[in-house]
């Protein structure tokens, strides 16, 4: 193989970057600026090539809502009186099954979707994220999951939003709902994947990549 054929397959498994041409790009207010100031001259915030400690923290955010993912489906998140009964303990799941049943499924597929499939999907995505460090491919994949994950978190509140627009509904009239402790449990898992998300620097896979590619060329 020829210097320039070399050179040339270099730059196609590794163009150039910021961080290649010495300049940072500021993680509060997105300015570029140069790879040796120590503060962004715009918004005079400490500058770092990386989100620091990313993975550390990662870790520990994901965790946390894994601790938190299984009292906030097992526990009850409303108790539901109807006139003059005893309250009645629901959890997300027979909450799900009773709307279901009643025939509210737009709104029993909100609910799973929003509090049991995506806390789930999210969580196993970020486990992926993390374990897979050192990618032997372009993590094409992976940052295609990130951003997904990243998009979807801002809808991971809908069904607490249903829950709370049902008790404004029904609450005085023939029913009276008040939340029960398994939604702190879950607003908990949606906060702290949410974290995690954000904690996450997806562009710490392609630096793994980059590095393991000059190496073996």
């Amino acid at each position: 193989m020829t210097p320039s054929s070399k050179l040339m397959k270099n730059m196609i498994i590794s163009p150039t970057t910021a961080r290649d041409a010495q300049k940072i790009n500021c993680l509060a207010c997105g300015s570029v600026v140069s790879i040796q100031a120590q503060r962004c001259r715009h918004c005079n915030a400490h500058l770092h090539s990386r989100k620091p400690d990313s993975i550390r923290r990662t870790w520990a955010y994901l965790l946390t809502s894994i601790f938190l993912f299984f009292p906030a489906n097992l526990l009850p998140i409303t108790y539901t009186s109807y006139l003059s009964r005893p309250s009645q303990a629901d959890t997300i799941f027979s909450s799900i099954v009773l709307l279901w049943h009643h025939g509210s499924y737009g709104i029993a597929i909100i609910i799973f979707t929003a509090s049991i499939f995506t806390p789930f999907f999210k969580i196993a995505v970020l486990i992926y994220l993390l374990l897979h460090q050192h990618p032997q491919r372009p993590p094409k994949l992976q940052t295609k999951l990130y951003k997904f994950i990243h998009f979807i978190g801002r809808w991971s509140m809908i069904d607490v939003f249903v829950v709370a627009l049902l008790g404004a509904l029904i609450h005085g009239r023939l029913a009276q709902i008040n939340p029960g402790i398994g939604i702190f449990a879950f607003t908990g898992v949606v906060v702290f994947t949410m974290i995690a998300t954000e904690t996450f620097d997806i562009r710490l896979l392609w630096d793994n990549y980059r590095h393991h590619a000059r190496t073996r060329t």
